[in-house]
């Protein structure tokens, strides 16, 4: 046995082992390259890409996880953060350029895939640059804040499919109304299991978002919730299911669906109001159940799902 292995050593050292190519990054093939691109973190993979335009095609075929990702624009200024997997951090800002601020962000939702993205784009500018966009937004979690109205429908629609929750926040009360009709057509929205809508003044959301579930035959868990400052929104729900009651109290209502194995619960956040002068929203939450979902196990603590759609009251209260 002792033999073999000398034998076997001896063999080895006579071998000629010639390196494929050398440590160059040129000389490198383009299968270790990819490989090597994976591993970089954003700034790195930018500098690559200024080098040449081969080595651009290949830094643009491979895709980056962040865990954040943060895009905030209007007329005046662009700045965006963006957080990888790893703790690293990149900032960028721009000052008076939609163009340019654009170009950075197509190309990071070109490469990115995001565990949450929030998008704050306000203007006219960002409005037309987002009906021209043809990509896809990849991401799970998304929080949107815009000014225009318009600009909404023109980013869900860009979300990849399989969107895990939207949440959605217009610019200020008194902003023009959004258009169910056209949300409720985005498969986006039609499937997402989780959205809701911050700051709004529209009471037909409730009954118009359970009229889509029960349409579609929406699964058990899918959620709605939102915050208004107009009242009638508990009231119009009830007036337009009244053949659909199952029961109902100052505080919830439970409704049929056309399945047999499925209800719909409204909920109402009511909450301590500490401040006569102050303005509270009513919060509401919209949820497909299980028809089987007995009164002793609704969720009595509104203030941990109200802290979810206003962050404000989460932060005042600690939760």
């Amino acid at each position: 046995m002792s033999s073999d292995i000398e034998n076997l050593a001896k063999q080895t050292e006579n071998l000629s082992i010639e390196p494929i190519y050398n440590t160059n990054w040129c000389d490198m093939p383009a299968e270790i390259k990819v490989e090597c691109i994976g591993k970089m973190e954003l700034i790195e993979r930018l500098s690559l890409r200024s080098t040449a335009k081969d080595e651009r095609s290949l830094v643009d075929s491979q895709t980056i996880k962040f865990r954040k990702g943060e895009f905030r624009g209007n007329a005046y200024c662009f700045d965006a953060s963006l957080y990888s997997e790893n703790g690293y951090e990149l900032s960028k800002n721009l000052t008076d350029s939609s163009n340019e601020a654009f170009e950075f962000v197509r190309y990071i939702w070109k490469v990115g895939v995001f565990e949450n993205l929030k998008i704050s784009f306000y203007g006219t500018a960002y409005t037309r640059k987002m009906k021209k966009y043809t990509g896809e937004i990849k991401a799970k979690n998304v929080e949107l804040h815009y000014g225009d109205i318009l600009i909404l429908p023109m980013i869900v629609q860009k979300l990849n499919d399989g969107i895990e929750s939207i949440m959605t926040y217009p610019d200020s009360r008194g902003a023009p109304n959004l258009d169910f009709n056209k949300l409720f057509a985005i498969p986006q929205i039609q499937n997402v299991p989780y959205w809701h809508i911050g700051n709004c003044d529209q009471t037909e959301s409730l009954h118009r978002v359970a009229k889509m579930w029960i349409d579609r035959n929406s699964k058990v868990g899918c959620t709605f919730q939102i915050y208004i400052f107009a009242d009638g929104s508990f009231k119009e729900f009830l007036e337009h299911f009244t053949e659909r009651i199952v029961s109902k109290n100052e505080k919830r209502a439970r409704i049929r669906t056309n399945n047999p194995d499925r209800h719909i619960i409204l909920e109402r956040g009511l909450i301590e109001i500490v401040d006569d002068l102050v303005e509270i929203p009513q919060f509401f939450r919209l949820m497909v159940i299980s028809v089987e979902m007995k009164e002793s196990e609704y969720d009595d603590n509104c203030e941990k799902w109200i802290s979810k759609i206003c962050p404000e009251y989460r932060e005042e209260n600690n939760i």
